[in-house]
């Protein structure tokens, strides 16, 4: 008898999943308060920042998950042993937000994900600074430690969007001054995990960013869609993880279309 992936608990791997998290965000406190030069802080061809805390993790992660599921792919942010494709492959962002850890900043957070042929089918992603484990199985619903999470059910007029912290970038995005004339309240601050966690959880309506890749947002997907959110390409195709992307539109769901339609109506 065939078994659906929505039908499948996957009991063992979110219970995997949820043990890597709090033994990774051990490691991202015993780094978080140091200098530069105790974290080991290297930059990569495209600037941003890798550090030891990102590099050990992402060897355990490895070596966990190959032990308990040795035939599946890894890929890591760092270092995958899997490229991309379809089958089982987990998706790792040891440190999501590095660039705020290596600041001093406590909004990163460790994020991983199970992609069955190209569909994240589980997330987990983990605050160490607040001990606050997200997750979430494909139509099993999505928590916060034990509280069930739910996205709000706020309007885009007076909703809260978060987009890039770049400034630079910012003064470059023509559709912001189309959400300040749709009365959103724009947000700016780090870690594309976060940012989501926080759409997932209600506190915000949105989140545009046009960098993030699967790393980022694989994890987040299961959350936010478990909780009652949606998200997409940027141009509000479905994200399809068996190949690299760039750029995601993450909701509610109620103000989705919208979002998408002022972004792509202001690029």
């Amino acid at each position: 008898m065939y078994v659906t992936i929505a039908t499948m608990n996957y009991e063992k791997e979110i219970e995997v999943a949820k043990k890597v998290a709090r033994e990774s965000g051990k490691t991202i406190l015993e780094y978080f308060d140091f200098g530069n030069k105790e974290q080991g802080v290297e930059y990569k061809d495209d600037k941003s920042p890798v550090t030891k805390a990102d590099v050990l993790i992402n060897e355990y992660i490895i070596e966990e998950l190959l032990n308990e599921f040795p035939e599946d792919g890894v890929i890591g942010e760092e270092r995958s042993t899997s490229t991309y494709g379809m089958g089982r492959k987990w998706i790792c962002d040891p440190i999501d937000g590095t660039a705020a850890f290596t600041w001093g900043m406590p909004i990163a957070m460790f994020s991983l994900a199970l992609v069955i042929d190209g569909r994240p089918v589980l997330g987990v992603a983990y605050d160490a600074f607040l001990d606050k484990m997200y997750f979430g199985v494909k139509e099993k619903g999505s928590f916060c430690n034990d509280i069930r999470l739910e996205v709000s059910d706020n309007n885009l007029d007076g909703g809260k969007v978060a987009v890039t912290s770049n400034p630079y970038k910012i003064k470059n995005l023509n559709y912001i001054s189309k959400f300040e004339e749709a009365g959103v309240q724009l947000r700016t601050l780090n870690g594309a995990v976060y940012k989501s966690c926080l759409v997932a959880k209600g506190k915000f309506e949105g989140y545009v960013e046009h960098i993030v890749g699967p790393h980022d947002m694989a994890a987040m997907q299961v959350i936010l869609e478990e909780a009652g959110g949606k998200m997409t390409a940027i141009d509000g195709s479905e994200l399809d993880y068996s190949q690299p992307f760039k750029g995601a539109i993450a909701s509610n769901g109620k103000v989705h279309d919208e979002i998408v339609e002022i972004v792509n109506r202001g690029i």
